[in-house]
């Protein structure tokens, strides 16, 4: 059997609870009254055949945890697994911004911008300026196409 360990706030906002899941079936088991580690202690003792716990980081769940269910695996659940990890990744690179930028070739000459000018947007869709020739050849299609 897993149990997961998870504080939710009632409606009342400033109070906490603990949900236990059964995770293997996929449903909430109990909810525990408060966020002390002696109530989850108090919970898996009564029920021994408990393996795994599957918790979030927080001390009070690990000594619950640890007290009340010894012989269990204590494991993180997916979501704080995935949330520490983009955490770590973040500040890692905060960290090397330094690093990374330097990574960064320096181009000697501008870039292309990838938004054409006023201009050259005028031109390809009124014809060239400079002449009263048709659209189609400035925009690839040919002259019986555009009206």
């Amino acid at each position: 059997m897993w149990s997961t360990l998870a504080s939710t706030p009632p409606a009342r906002a400033g109070h906490y609870g603990t949900v236990l899941v059964d995770v293997e079936a996929r449903r909430p088991v109990d909810l525990l009254p408060d966020r002390e580690g002696s109530s989850p202690a108090a919970w898996l003792a009564d029920r021994p055949g408990v393996e795994v716990v599957c918790r979030d980081r927080t001390p009070f769940f690990a000594e619950g945890a640890t007290a009340g269910a010894p012989q269990a695996v204590q494991v993180a659940d997916r979501w704080h697994l995935w949330h520490n990890l983009s955490e770590a990744t973040e500040r890692s690179v905060a960290q090397h911004r330094r690093c990374l930028r330097a990574l960064v070739p320096r181009f000697p000459y501008p870039l292309p911008n990838p938004r054409p000018s006023r201009q050259r947007t005028r031109t390809v869709l009124l014809g060239r300026a400079d002449t009263d020739s048709p659209i189609g050849p400035g925009i690839g299609m040919p002259l019986s196409t555009p009206r």
